[in-house]
């Protein structure tokens, strides 16, 4: 029950998983200890287990446990997994897995064959973008994964398990990086206690230019910025006129304005 990749992808590694998930699925030991999850639907292996909380390997798995059975089947009126607890959604099962999964490291697993799937199209996807294709996007994920198994808040985001799941996996991985942070620097104490000028008001732009000329240390893009600024342009103006969201120029107008800060402090 093991998703595939493409030829250039990680195949050794998604058959390490398929293995290991074989000498899982029905060892007794592991299903007496799976009987302790707590889990609402019966199941006599994990594969069971899987389809309980929304894995189906096939159309025709879907079609059976929805209580369609497919040609060939006699229709049974019980699901693969048995008789499952009205009212008690794949959802829940997955859900009620993630809590195993905290303390459980076979229950964890059994999660992450869940979103097996997932895992293997989102990696597929960012692997385009990455000198090391898919295998490389799909080794990340993966073990980005795990700890996001582990670590999920179910309680507080109950619903879309499965989604939130990779959706979670996929930021950390590839895109939490991508991310700009803000670092918020509180001013030094001795830069508030200056004296306040009472003279004529002098002209912030010339005031403005002088500064830079003497920091020496602005690129070509950000005295561009700082034109466009002292010009009178907004936010969203000078982001047009860069080319640029205007989230970055926010941010790159707060950097400047620290630096620029240290400069005329200095001078």
């Amino acid at each position: 029950m093991t998703p595939r990749l493409p030829q250039t992808d990680n195949r050794p590694l998604l058959a390490r998983l398929e293995r290991e998930w074989q000498a899982l699925n029905m060892r007794p030991a592991v299903l007496r200890r799976a009987q302790g999850w707590g889990v609402a639907a019966p199941f006599g292996s994990l594969d069971q287990l899987l389809a309980a909380a929304g894995y189906w390997p096939s159309r025709q798995a879907r079609l059976v446990v929805a209580g369609a059975p497919a040609a060939g089947t006699p229709a049974t009126g019980t699901s693969a997994t048995g008789p499952t607890r009205p009212g008690c959604s794949a959802n829940e099962v997955l859900a009620q897995l993630v809590r195993a999964a905290r303390t459980d490291d076979v229950a964890a697993r059994v999660v992450l064959q869940r979103v097996l799937p997932g895992v293997v199209a989102r990696a597929r996807r960012w692997g385009s973008h990455r000198t090391g294709g898919s295998a490389d996007a799909f080794d990340e994920l993966l073990s980005v994964t795990w700890t996001v198994i582990r670590e999920f808040p179910v309680e507080r985001r109950p619903l879309h398990v499965a989604a939130n799941l990779l959706r979670d996996s996929e930021y950390r991985a590839f895109e939490r990086a991508n991310r700009r942070l803000l670092v918020h620097e509180l001013t030094a104490p001795h830069l508030l206690d200056g004296p306040v000028l009472t003279g004529d008001a002098l002209d912030a732009t010339a005031e403005l230019a002088e500064v830079v000329a003497a920091a020496g240390m602005l690129t070509e893009r950000e005295l561009q910025l700082i034109e466009l600024l002292a010009r009178g342009c907004s936010a969203a103006e000078a982001a047009v006129a860069l080319r640029v969201s205007e989230r970055t120029i926010r941010n790159h107008r707060d950097v400047l304005v620290h630096r620029l800060r240290a400069a005329a402090m200095a001078a």
